[in-house]
């Protein structure tokens, strides 16, 4: 099943989140260029220091660009629907993917979100699974939302609270 509207999009904030988180790995990539262009300017290695900066910086453009559009791209192809055969989920872009959880198969349904995450005000929901792909992960969610969809899934699933 190809998942097309009126299947449930997440929220438009998860966009800048993930951009954020993107940004920060590209962060984390432009401190080791310039440290690694420090070191080798500091050994007197000006060819290398030159060659390491340059190439660096370029790398550090060229993920800061991707950011912006793989964060667009990935919104834009996010797409989830729970049906009386279970929960449905769509993703990726360039390398698209189809997961169906059926109900009977769910174990677990739980919220987590970690301190950026919530500094949107967003949350995941995680379904764990009785099978060899073990779970999937529904990002960028409100808690209002999340606390629907696990209510939902869970009583599909026969899940009893506090079990």
């Amino acid at each position: 099943m190809i998942l097309r509207e009126p299947a449930n999009a997440l929220d438009p904030r998860v966009r800048t989140y993930w951009l954020v988180e993107s940004l920060l790995v590209t962060g984390a990539v432009a401190a080791l260029v310039i440290g690694g262009t420090v070191v080798a300017a500091l050994l007197d290695a000006t060819t290398v220091a030159v060659l390491v900066g340059s190439i660096g910086a370029l790398a550090v453009v060229v993920l800061a660009v991707l950011s912006f559009v793989v964060a667009k791209l990935d919104y834009r192809h996010f797409r989830y629907e729970v049906t009386d055969l279970g929960l449905y989920v769509a993703r990726g872009w360039l390398w698209r993917s189809y997961q169906v959880v059926p109900h009977a198969r769910v174990q677990t349904v739980d919220t987590s979100a970690g301190p950026l995450l919530r500094a949107f005000g967003l949350v995941a929901v995680e379904v764990r699974t009785a099978s060899a792909a073990g779970s999937t992960s529904i990002p960028g969610l409100t808690p209002d939302v999340a606390d629907r969809l696990v209510e939902e899934l869970a009583r599909r699933a026969g899940i009893e609270e506090g079990t």
